[in-house]
């Protein structure tokens, strides 16, 4: 099986994200931001090649409902989340993230 795992500079994108809708009082966002990053994560574990191939060996997997995309590459038996990243601030500003 495979598994998950998630970046330090992925980790603080998510939670700068969340720290936004918070700060916006979008707390059902916020939630409903964490549940969407669960849930894409739930779907590369089952279908790692679901997301759409990228550069940099890269794939990306985009969120339903916001402008965020997971961006991740295999590696081995293990998806690796480098990035959470929103569609329109800095294109490609994870390259060089292992």
């Amino acid at each position: 099986m495979l598994r998950i795992s998630l970046s330090e500079e992925a980790q603080t994108d998510a939670d700068s994200a969340i720290d936004w809708y918070i700060g916006e009082s979008a707390f059902t966002a916020a939630e409903d931001f964490i549940n969407e990053i669960e849930r894409a994560i739930g779907l590369l574990k089952q279908f790692p090649v679901l997301g759409e191939v990228g550069m940099h060996n890269t794939r990306s997997f985009p969120f339903h409902g916001f402008p965020y995309s997971l961006i991740y590459r295999l590696q081995g038996d293990t998806v690796r989340v480098i990035a959470v990243a929103h569609h329109s601030r800095r294109p490609a500003y994870w390259v060089g993230r292992r």
